[in-house]
């Protein structure tokens, strides 16, 4: 077969193709600097003047008998210094204008990408020549008119890339934990725009020493005293007309070759090839905690309830905001109780509410959502869309460990760091070896990517980071999903844990399978079509239900027997088919799909 014949080929290609740009410009970067300083000071000598390419002088002279080969080195060097000082003060620029752009939002993104459109439509030439003929012969001035006309596409670059960063997942559960928006600006939308601003300023340099060259030709740059490229063929126009070729040649090629070699180093920094799966990490393993025996669940007395609970919601309607200006009804009238000590499940087909409703308990719905009822959590009524009066609470008093496992956390950088990082935010002093031993991982787990944690690891390392701030209340959204039966058993335990130890839990989640085998629940609330429709003790609700909709959902479990209720169809007490209950039920206006 000819494909393994042709892959050492293939290779060396594509390495020489990365190898031979970087390399050129790095013997270009020698030139410039080692032969100046070699050749030492250069004096004018007329009896040398127009001398063609030889052994004496490799490039040949010019006119006023200086060594081309030495003149083409010093304005190369003159060129690399002014073109890197353009694009390093362009791209500050860019990714100044670009950060706070995408930071902001509103308005002020509106007015600065306006403000970019504008000085993007200017002639660059045009505005250069304007700026450096009120300071002529200035380097400062050259610099000044190349930055101020170039930064608009650095500033677009970073702009989009922190707009995609910025609803990443990982990004919403920095805020969730207690990060400022200074916080998430420095270590999550920076980082990632940054190297896409890098790839952005190398290849603004090949483009500003060609804008400074062409200044200098035109008479507009350097004087001819300051030996940049531009400077020597503005020199080398006249003597052309002579026969002297070489004059033009030599800075001629010396800048196609910066060019080239600027323009190829660019491709090599830009993203390679995604690194694959590392061996020995496997999807759906973990290390098994030695805490506790498996299935044995530390509950020998159950919590009594307090008088006032952790969380208390009554009434509670939403209304979520659409793309087309719509508001879906995505919870309607809720009353929920969450009581310290207690561990509630709440479950339900997909797209009834559940994650809406967690998210309203942590203040996390979209901008637009318009709520009614009372949410009062800790003792302290707070009005379900306001984002500020939530500012506080997450992470401290309301901890969400996400349903998203290893997004969650910021992909480029390994784990250990970032819950060091939850954890300074919400002032808690728990170091990172404690807050992975509370979740059962072991402390190598610090120096891993999120790509290299398996569904189990990434799952705990998620409740690791809710529960850094030691919050009064914990949301965990599906935290069992994508998880084999023991695996999702496990979690369920970690969660039990923390409700003995006083937190009030609250589980979402729609595996009534692991919920039924772990036994973990205090109490069960059972969600349909954004309603509460049952809630109590969870032995009564998932053995004894008394609505119709927890009765089908129970009757899908296997080896369960449930006999059919008074009232509930006999279609079903068989497992569910396409579509949801309310479809093949005949409800309508499900929340949430």
């Amino acid at each position: 077969m000819p494909e393994p014949a042709t892959r050492p080929a293939r290779i060396g290609r594509a390495v020489s193709g990365r190898v031979l740009p970087v390399a050129a410009l790095a013997a270009l970067v020698v030139y410039a600097v080692a032969v100046p300083w070699w050749a030492g000071p250069q004096t004018a000598g007329f009896s040398q003047a127009l001398r063609g390419p030889g052994p004496a002088h490799w490039f040949g002279t010019d006119h006023s008998g200086h060594d081309l080969f030495v003149r083409a080195a010093e304005g190369l060097r003159v060129s690399l210094a002014i073109a890197l000082a353009c694009a390093v003060t362009a791209t500050v620029l860019g990714v100044a204008v670009g950060a706070a752009a995408a930071s902001a939002g509103g308005r002020v993104d509106m007015l600065l990408m306006r403000v970019t459109d504008g000085v993007n439509a200017l002639p660059h030439l045009l505005l250069g020549v304007v700026v450096v003929a009120l300071y002529p012969g200035s380097p400062w001035a050259v610099i000044a008119s190349i930055s101020l006309t170039h930064w608009p596409q650095i500033a677009r670059i970073v702009r989009a890339e922190m707009l995609s960063v910025r609803s990443a997942e990982y990004v919403e559960a920095a805020y969730l934990w207690g990060s400022t928006r200074r916080a998430v600006l420095l270590r999550h939308l920076l980082p990632a725009a940054l190297p896409q601003a890098v790839v952005g300023l190398v290849m603004l340099l090949p483009h500003a020493v060609w804008h400074e060259s062409t200044l200098s030709f035109l008479g507009l740059g350097l004087p001819p005293d300051e030996a940049s490229l531009g400077a020597l063929l503005e020199v080398a126009r006249g003597d052309v007309f002579t026969g002297a070729w070489w004059t033009l040649a030599a800075p001629a090629g010396v800048l196609v070759a910066t060019t080239l070699a600027t323009a190829g180093s660019s491709g090599v920094l830009g993203p390679g090839p995604r690194r694959a799966r590392g061996p020995g990490v496997r999807r759906g393993t973990a290390a098994v905690p030695g805490t506790a025996a498996p299935g044995a669940i530390a509950r020998d007395v159950p919590a009594a309830e307090s008088p006032e609970p952790a969380v208390r919601v009554r009434g509670l309607t939403l209304r979520l905001p659409t793309d087309d200006g719509r508001l879906v009804h995505a919870a309607t009238g809720v009353d929920l109780d969450l009581h310290a000590g207690r561990l509630t499940a709440l479950v339900g087909e997909s797209g009834c509410g559940k994650s809406t409703l967690a998210s309203a308990l942590c203040g996390l719905l979209p901008p637009g959502t318009r709520s009614a009822g009372s949410v009062r959590i800790a003792g302290r009524e707070v009005p379900a869309a306001d984002e500020r009066a939530w500012r506080g609470l997450r992470g401290r008093v309301v901890g969400l460990a996400g349903q998203a496992g290893a997004a969650t956390f910021t992909p480029v950088r390994r784990l250990g760091p970032q819950l060091a990082e939850v954890a300074a935010s919400l002032g808690a002093p728990t170091p990172v070896p404690e807050l992975l031993a509370r979740v059962g991982l072991e402390g190598a787990a610090a120096d891993k990517y999120p790509h290299e944690l398996s569904g189990g690891m990434a799952a705990r390392a998620v409740l690791a980071a809710a529960l850094a701030g030691d919050p009064a209340v914990l949301v965990a959204d599906e935290p069992t999903a994508g998880l084999d039966p023991d695996l999702a058993g496990q979690v369920l335990r970690l969660l039990r844990g923390a409700a003995d130890r006083g937190t009030a839990v609250l589980v979402i989640t729609h595996d009534l399978q692991a919920l039924d085998t772990a036994g973990a629940a205090d109490a069960v609330a059972v969600m349909y079509a954004g309603r509460i429709v049952e809630h109590g003790p969870a032995e009564r609700v998932l053995t004894a239900p008394e609505h119709p909709y927890t009765g089908a959902l129970l009757a899908a479990l296997p080896g369960r027997g449930l006999r059919p209720l008074p009232g509930l169809p006999p279609e079903l007490t068989d497992p569910p088919g396409e579509g949801s209950f309310a479809e093949r039920w005949g409800g309508t206006d499900v929340a949430g799909r």
